[in-house]
């Protein structure tokens, strides 16, 4: 198959890790891949084999985009477009009503967000939803899901491990206006009275974004309160997965969370909206269904996070024990080959039915 992946940003995110990932797993298999998104630090990643084609997706280029989308697809003989994130999802549909190609749209966010124009859910085939409840809370429900299906991103299995730091936490993600918030309430009301019962305790930041020298700051702070590097700024890391497995803790959700169960390392579900539980055997299958976030719940606050945490290191053999168990249960459930499989066999089932339907209008 001759595919396409469209996606805006290609730089380091839950949806540009499985972007890759997916990209170069379908090479590997044989099929011809291109992308076409921002250039990012994930292009240097790639198989030799996958075409990256540099194109910054903007609304105001819509037109211009559109017709230069048409001609590379038309040209190179695209099968298959694939979009993410929301802008490429709306110019992969109105490419696809052109040019006739079909297009499938994995939504990584909210459906609201990534679906808000009647464009994006009246011409795409399929709709991938990587968790059920976004699907089944969208308010657009009746109205897209006879073409939806639900398939989790996939994790690859770890096999070399690092030494852990006792007392360590680690925060991953993109350090923008939203994760800050978070930052600044653990770096400000959290650390201080953590670290008078827990002395050893460390703070990890790792990710890179418009307010990390806010976060810098906050973090001097606190470092010369102690005069000792407490909160650790890492920034952008390539491998970020040796720096997960050198934690006692993880705090995330979606993508973060599943990588770092999978390293056998325990998680808090937690983010700017929702703030969890660790998550364990008893409440696995429930966060596995929500993409490992705590729906429903409240914004995290300065007493919970610290009687979680608290409660979390007074028991931190435990949870290591209970982590090494769920990361069973995400070796089977997230497993790589059976993700890909259902993918590879959605883009076939696609093409079959779009030459069927040729056929009959032959």
């Amino acid at each position: 198959m001759r595919i396409l992946q469209l996606i805006k940003y290609f730089d380091f995110g839950g949806a540009e890790n499985h972007v890759r990932e997916l990209t170069n797993s379908l090479d590997t298999k044989g099929h011809d891949v291109f992308i076409i998104g921002e250039k990012g630090r994930q292009v240097d990643l790639l198989n030799k084999g996958v075409r990256f084609i540099s194109m910054r997706l903007k609304y105001i280029f819509i037109p211009l985009q559109v017709v230069l989308i048409c001609y590379i697809s038309l040209r190179n003989k695209i099968q298959i477009i694939h979009a993410h994130q929301r802008l490429p999802i709306l110019i992969a549909c109105i490419v696809g009503k052109i040019t006739g190609i079909p297009v499938i749209v994995t939504v990584h966010g909210r459906t609201r967000y990534d679906l808000r124009s009647s464009i994006s859910r009246k011409y795409c085939k399929k709709i991938i939803f990587v968790s059920q409840y976004v699907l089944e809370v969208s308010a657009r429900y009746e109205e897209i899901k006879y073409k939806s299906i639900v398939i989790p991103n996939w994790i690859a299995v770890s096999y070399n491990q690092s030494e852990k730091n006792p007392y360590s936490i680690s925060y991953i993600s993109r350090i923008d206006k939203k994760h800050s918030a978070v930052l600044l309430l653990i770096i400000q009301k959290v650390i201080y009275p953590l670290v008078l019962k827990f002395p050893m305790v460390t703070f990890n930041i790792i990710g890179d974004g418009d307010f990390l020298t806010e976060i810098r700051e906050e973090a001097r702070k606190l470092n010369n309160e102690f005069k000792r590097e407490i909160c650790i700024i890492c920034g952008f890391i390539p491998e970020v997965r040796k720096g997960i497995q050198q934690s006692d803790l993880v705090m995330g959700v979606g993508r973060v969370a599943l990588e770092a169960i999978e390293c056998g390392i325990p998680v808090l579900s937690i983010n700017q909206r929702r703030m969890g539980t660790i998550i364990s055997t008893g409440n696995y299958f429930f966060y596995k269904n929500n993409n490992f976030v705590a729906v429903n719940n409240q914004p995290p606050d300065e007493k919970s996070l610290i009687d979680l945490l608290s409660n979390f290191f007074y028991q931190r053999l435990s949870w290591q024990k209970e982590s090494l168990v769920l990361k069973k249960y995400v070796d089977e459930d997230f497993n790589q080959l059976k993700v890909m499989f259902t993918i590879e066999m959605l883009y076939e089932e696609i093409l079959k039915s779009e030459n069927s339907n040729k056929n009959v209008v032959h």
